[in-house]
């Protein structure tokens, strides 16, 4: 097993023995952890100017037997069919002028993004435990993270709230 597999798996038993300890589910404590992340990360995401914001979506939001993305070493590439919400963030991302957009295969290539493209800040659309754990590792390089959750969590034909979304990608403070 990898250091960083070791270092995920000390934190993911961390966080599970404070959830038992706290009378609490890991999804609750998780989504705990984005809450309060997204208000310590506020100022410096909305400072963050559209060009260097980048958003990392999941896999699981396509929609399974319509979807006609294109697959790709770590991410789906989305080709804009409609079938599911990507289309309709990567068209607001793109009229906002953001650095990009990514829909991931997993958790582990937002390590991979961060190193390639150095965003200021990143809008994460993720069920709560990626959302946490994609969070905690966005803090620990500098970079101002948003995060919105999964209207329901599972490994497909999830679906997030658009205007959740857009209203974050727009925020900014003057």
């Amino acid at each position: 097993m990898s250091d960083k597999a070791e270092k995920l798996n000390r934190l993911f038993e961390m966080l599970s023995q404070e959830a038992r300890h706290e009378g609490a589910s890991m999804p609750e404590l998780c989504r705990a952890i984005v809450s309060r992340k997204n208000t310590e990360n506020a100022l410096a995401f909305s400072k963050a100017p559209y060009a260097r914001r980048w958003v990392f979506m999941p896999q699981c939001l396509r929609a399974l037997g319509k979807c006609r993305a294109e697959e790709r070493a770590y991410e789906h590439v989305c080709v804009r069919c409609g079938a599911c919400p990507a289309a309709a963030i990567h068209a607001k991302a793109e009229a906002l002028g953001y650095g990009g957009v990514r829909m991931l295969k997993g958790g582990s290539a937002v390590i991979r993004l961060l190193d390639e493209h150095k965003p200021l800040a990143v809008l994460g659309v993720a069920c709560a435990f990626e959302g946490a754990m994609g969070m905690l590792e966005c803090e620990r390089r500098g970079v101002a993270v948003q995060s919105v959750l999964l209207l329901r969590d599972g490994c497909a034909d999830t679906t997030v709230e658009l205007a959740d979304v857009f209203e974050t990608m727009e925020f900014i403070q003057p």
